[in-house]
């Protein structure tokens, strides 16, 4: 279980660690014959990045949401009347329930928590492309 634990993170880690790329604004002409690396990400500011990652994991996890939504209505099937089974399919409906929410409510988390940031003064709002 622990060898499992540490490939996911060392695999997750290694897709999304941070790297050093030298990537031109939004303003440069981005032909091949430039010489400079074009932005791939299309964004200025770390709330436009944020809200990229936002929309591509409300994208994969609405899939995966309704994946184990019915995952957990065949183990209600397959439970036959088992309260322990029962039990256990209560929980994961739950869980799948409160991540979709999570889910559902992920972009007005991300302005949530770049409102706070900017109004409290703990970090500069030129940061947040405002």
């Amino acid at each position: 279980m622990k060898k499992t634990i540490i490939a996911i993170s060392s695999l997750l880690s290694s897709i999304f660690a941070p790297a050093v790329v030298f990537a031109t604004s939004g303003n440069t002409s981005c032909s091949g014959t430039t010489g400079v690396i074009c932005n791939p990400l299309q964004s200025v500011s770390i709330t436009g990045l944020l809200n990229n990652a936002v929309d591509i994991a409300i994208a994969v996890g609405a899939v995966v949401s309704v994946i184990m939504f019915i995952y957990a209505g065949f183990r209600f099937i397959f439970a036959q009347g088992k309260p322990d089974e029962i039990s256990k399919t209560w929980k994961l409906f739950m869980y799948v329930a409160i991540g979709t929410a999570v889910l559902i409510g992920a972009k007005v988390i991300v302005s949530v928590i770049t409102g706070t940031l900017t109004s409290t003064g703990l970090v500069n709002s030129s940061l947040f492309g405002g």
